[in-house]
């Protein structure tokens, strides 16, 4: 008997487990995909949330975070990641057409779901557009988090997919060539993550004097690494150019002959695809 009790219990208590188990794989619904303020007239807070990623801005923290969603209860949760660790946060619409926001208790177990239930809830409008002062600081970041370059860089297994997209990202003007003023912009987005993202007040001013430096003085330095690959003196950059010289003459069939004898079939295959997508840059 002591042992069909024990194994009832321990049954119902993995089912419990089982249950309250967070599986996150969904994309944020498309009616809480928007811009969010507890006071859009103030414009100084302002809560970005895209298919899977969220931005939140106010004037003393600004911080990306990817992550998909996971339903609990009609309330969608996702997770937030932070320099001390991960939190969650429940998301509802209620009937004025306003975003609920709640998050767990300190020490939560993961399996009590009782303060879903309690009134201690953040409220947000919908605002029509992001605060002009956070828009002029923070335009690329926005933009990075509304192009496709975040979802194919981490969730396709393809890295040419990540490359493509990551210049078309870069490529403002659409020509495929890459300028000065482009690679500005993407010296900032590095700054930005380096130093400012979820970064405590006195490391986010170092993080904006380097922020306003680059801007300063990347262009010359983006004048010098496009002229140690500008073969056809256009002032631009191109991947073309970019991958001459290290995939034009190789010999990538037998590249590493004896090494690749013991690849799984699946790696080996996404080796040669990887090596056919540069080499084609150069036949383009």
């Amino acid at each position: 008997m002591k042992i069909n009790f024990f194994i009832i219990s321990l049954i119902i208590f993995l089912s419990t487990f089982v249950r309250a188990e967070l599986i996150f794989k969904n994309e944020f619904p498309k009616d809480m995909q928007g811009i969010w303020s507890s006071d859009c007239k103030a414009q100084s807070q302002v809560h970005i949330i895209s298919k899977n990623n969220s931005m939140w801005i106010d004037e003393t923290y600004v911080g990306l975070n990817l992550s998909k969603t996971s339903t609990v209860q009609g309330w969608t949760v996702y997770k937030w990641g932070e320099l001390d660790g991960t939190y969650y946060f429940f998301l509802k619409k209620n009937t004025q057409n306003q975003l609920m926001e709640i998050s767990p208790p300190d020490e939560w177990d993961g399996i009590d779901y009782s303060f879903l239930n309690s009134n201690d809830f953040s409220i947000y409008d919908e605002c029509d557009s992001i605060p002009p002062l956070y828009q002029i600081i923070y335009g690329e970041i926005i933009s990075l988090m509304n192009s496709d370059l975040i979802d194919i860089c981490t969730q396709e297994d393809e890295p040419q997919n990540c490359i493509k997209e990551t210049f078309k990202y870069l490529d403002v003007s659409q020509d495929q060539e890459l300028s000065v003023a482009e690679l500005t912009r993407a010296a900032r987005v590095l700054v930005y993550f380096t130093f400012i993202d979820k970064r405590i007040d006195e490391d986010r001013e170092i993080g904006f004097a380097a922020y306003s430096t680059i801007s300063l003085l990347f262009p010359a330095l983006s004048k010098i690494i496009i002229g140690n690959y500008d073969y056809d003196n256009s002032n631009t950059l191109s991947l073309k150019e970019i991958y001459t010289d290290r995939i034009a003459n190789l010999d990538y069939q037998n590249l590493f002959t004896e090494n690749i004898k013991g690849l799984d079939p699946e790696e080996l295959r996404k080796l040669i695809e990887n090596l056919d997508f540069l080499k084609s840059l150069l036949l383009n």
